[in-house]
């Protein structure tokens, strides 16, 4: 190519240099906000000053049964400048636990992992610290497990007819506090519980694939089907605990967007439905990025820091996932790249797995991607007999394995942008054949991925390069 700029993008565990055409447009992610001063400070005065809701001195006495429960390692996938929330949150809020009376007995601490994977007690420490995680033995301090009916709740129907079950603990507590780590819009609010304390049961309504969906970005609060949709399992939570004289006291986070590290920005308490539109308001000033007009073309690079992976190794579905659901449909208004155009990801793309913790993966990946890709027809197929089989059954309960449901929940991502784009090519791939499997077209570098895609657009094809990390969602008028 000729007429050309060097850039350099994510590329798996590394950076890597490409040159585009010079007419190429760049999106840059927003610096970092300030952060907040004090977190301790901040988490005193949130238990002090609620919205919507008492005080948490108010909230207990004596006789209290209280479960802290709090976000699993995706919700804070990231390196952490400071001690991290959960871990400065729980010290003070057993410290005032203790102050109202509350015995040490009576204080569970609860990993919201939803059908993620549950997370080792050594694991637990990288966020929590040895001494929180020492403090609390096996029956104070455990992961949410999806698969005990004796730690689940049905709770009813939506409106919808939607089935809503929880752990139990959410309605047996006295009081459930909730501390959630927010990185994108899509989390937080009503998904912390009805997902992360939720079961395949109620999750498999709002995780499968839609293929009349419109296409709104879940990262799009205002137009996300998604966020209504489980926002009407949250009004079943609520009103289950209000029977009882209860509420909900949630305390979240927004981190900033720096990069490795990041840092806290915002912090809000109270009841989830009156605290979240504070949350959104600060993440989508730290995270939105206006961006005039779509393009033809849209390059990105993909790194291997995202939440699914960590403590274990990235995998085709996984970088499917964060190719498709976090990086071509994570938009607000409409997508950088219009329909028809082309989306060129760099990756190296290598059939890799952790064959215990993602062993679900691994036959959906070798026996299901071999006779179709399509979402809709794997999910109407096969997700039942994935979630109910045995062998994944425990090892989502025994071995730290994800749920056997989960790899649709990420393959499912890849139903709208396939629909709604000529071609998605992977660029800088090592394993040609794991690109074909999944149903993209590979190319040993992002040059002859250019290329290709002009060859079929046309040489004068505008260009957009998501400029990642930083973190960022663009909103395209």
């Amino acid at each position: 190519m000729k007429n050309t700029r060097t850039e350099y993008i994510a590329y798996g565990d590394r950076q890597l240099s490409v040159d585009v055409p010079e007419w190429t447009r760049t999106i840059v992610a927003k610096p970092p906000m300030p952060p907040v001063p004090d977190i301790e400070g901040a988490v005193r005065e949130a238990l002090a000053n609620p919205i919507a809701h008492e005080p948490l001195p108010k909230l207990v006495g004596p006789s209290s049964k209280v479960t802290i429960a709090f976000d699993d390692a995706s919700g804070s996938y990231f390196q952490t400048k400071r001690t991290d929330f959960r871990q400065t949150a729980i010290e003070v809020i057993v410290e005032e636990l203790r102050k109202a009376g509350v015995e040490p007995g009576n204080i569970t601490l609860l990993l919201s992992q939803g059908l993620h994977r549950k997370l080792t007690r050594t694991e637990m420490e990288t966020f929590l610290g040895r001494k929180i995680v020492l403090q609390f033995g096996y029956n104070q301090l455990y992961s949410h497990d999806a698969e005990d009916p004796k730690q689940l709740v049905h709770l009813g129907y939506t409106k919808r007819q939607w089935d809503v079950e929880v752990n139990r603990a959410v309605i047996d507590s006295d009081q459930l506090i909730y501390l959630n780590t927010m990185w994108a819009p899509f989390n937080g609010g009503w998904k912390s519980t009805a997902v992360g304390l939720g079961t395949f049961r109620s999750i498999r309504h709002h995780h499968r694939p839609f293929p009349l969906a419109s296409g709104q970005s879940v990262d799009d609060p205002k137009n996300s089907a998604f966020k209504k949709l489980v926002w009407e399992q949250g009004e079943v939570i609520k009103d289950a605990l209000e029977e009882k004289g209860r509420r909900i006291f949630t305390i979240e986070t927004v981190y900033d967007n720096g990069d490795p590290q990041k840092d806290l920005i915002a912090m809000f308490a109270g009841h989830p439905t009156e605290v979240h539109p504070h949350t959104l308001k600060v993440i989508d000033e730290q995270l939105t990025v206006d961006v005039e007009g779509q393009s033809d073309i849209l390059i990105s690079g993909l790194s291997n820091v995202e939440c699914y992976s960590k403590f274990s190794v990235m995998n085709p579905i996984l970088v499917a996932n964060q190719s498709m659901a976090n990086t071509i449909m994570q938009f607000q208004g409409k997508p950088v790249v219009r329909e028809g155009g082309i989306a060129i990801i760099a990756h190296p793309l290598i059939a890799k797995f952790d064959r215990t913790r993602f062993a679900s993966y691994v036959e959906f990946y070798e026996k299901l991607l071999v006779q179709e890709r399509d979402p809709y027809w794997l999910w109407e197929n096969h997700v039942e007999d994935f979630a109910h089989r045995p062998e994944y059954i425990y090892g989502y309960r025994h071995k730290y394995a994800y749920h056997g449901a989960h790899p649709f929940f990420m393959w499912n991502s890849t139903l709208v942008p396939k629909r709604y784009l000529s071609g998605i090519f992977f660029a800088g791939v090592k394993d040609f054949d794991a690109a074909e499997r999944c149903g993209f077209r590979a190319f040993a570098t992002v040059e002859e991925a250019i290329e290709a895609a002009q060859a079929e657009l046309g040489k004068d094809a505008s260009i957009s390069l998501l400029k990642r990390p930083p973190a960022f969602i663009p909103r395209v008028s």
